[in-house]
């Protein structure tokens, strides 16, 4: 994609961007791990994150997940912070954290010992489109006054301003060192979850078998997974969207997106940001 020009961005989002970049040391913590799953919001996380677990827990022999809630799968693909709860486990973690830039560094992230990582993301469009979805009961405006975001970062888990920073950085991480990064789309996991598998497995070490791999894709269908749903979890997700993208984003909608992408977004991590997902 083309170069950001400055000038053109909000004043709160640049501050905003320079703070995350600067001050957010958290993937300092990532060196004691086996491996590290970061996603960028609403991109199936929970949906890969629970396969992985009960691949995991067949493979080790160890219990599967009670339910795919945060929560539940903590113990087998947890926060960077959490104590160990199986010893036996790959030691791995999750993270939707928009790297220090020291992250880009040679010498810094052989310093710090980053482990191998997978990028999950999902298109945009479909990533707005679905949180506005999922927390539309919390977030309380119309869909033109979400797209319109918040420069400065505090009024909303997920919007255009948020996406575009944890895009540029991490497609800037991804450019420099994409031999240590697995980026997997979305949609690719919807096509082929198997091979998607795999490749998590390959890239981690993980040697799950062809028989772990089977019982996680047979865990992760949507009618298995709303008989696993946690009492106690987040709601809403299992959502199912009912506005197409093309109703959603048409007219005003349209040209408030394609603006802010042009605008905002330095790289597009294998998207083409301004059509619909295929």
């Amino acid at each position: 994609m083309s170069e950001v020009m400055p000038n053109r961005l909000p004043a709160e989002y640049r501050a905003k961007a320079l703070n995350e970049a600067w001050t957010n040391f958290s993937i300092l913590r990532h060196g004691r791990f086996d491996g590290i799953l970061v996603t960028s919001k609403n991109s199936g996380t929970h949906w890969l994150k629970y396969m992985l677990a009960v691949a995991l827990a067949e493979t080790y022999d160890i219990p599967h997940p009670t339910y795919f809630s945060e929560n539940a799968v903590r113990p087998y693909i947890g926060w960077p912070k959490d104590d160990v709860t199986y010893p036996e486990l790959p030691r791995l973690a999750f993270s939707h954290t928009i790297p220090h830039h020291l992250a880009d560094v040679g010498w810094a992230r052989s310093l710090a010992g980053l482990p191998p990582y997978v990028l999950a993301v999902r298109h945009p469009m479909s990533i707005l489109a679905s949180h506005y979805a999922k927390w539309e009961y919390d977030i309380e405006v119309d869909w033109l006054t979400y797209l319109k975001g918040d420069p400065g970062g505090s009024r909303y888990r997920c919007d255009l301003y948020w996406l575009a920073r944890f895009w540029n950085r991490w497609g800037d991480v991804y450019a420099r060192h994409r031999d240590t990064i697995l980026l997997v789309h979305y949609e690719q996991t919807q096509k082929n979850p198997r091979a998607i598998l795999e490749a998590v497995s390959c890239q981690w070490g993980l040697d799950l078998t062809p028989t772990a791999i089977n019982a996680a894709l047979a865990a992760g269908t949507k009618e298995a997974m709303a008989k696993k749903v946690d009492p106690a979890g987040e709601p809403n997700v299992l959502q199912n969207r009912k506005t197409p993208l093309d109703e959603l984003f048409s007219g005003e909608a349209m040209e408030i997106y394609s603006d802010y992408v042009r605008t905002l977004f330095r790289h597009d991590l294998g998207y083409d940001l301004l059509s619909f997902p295929s």
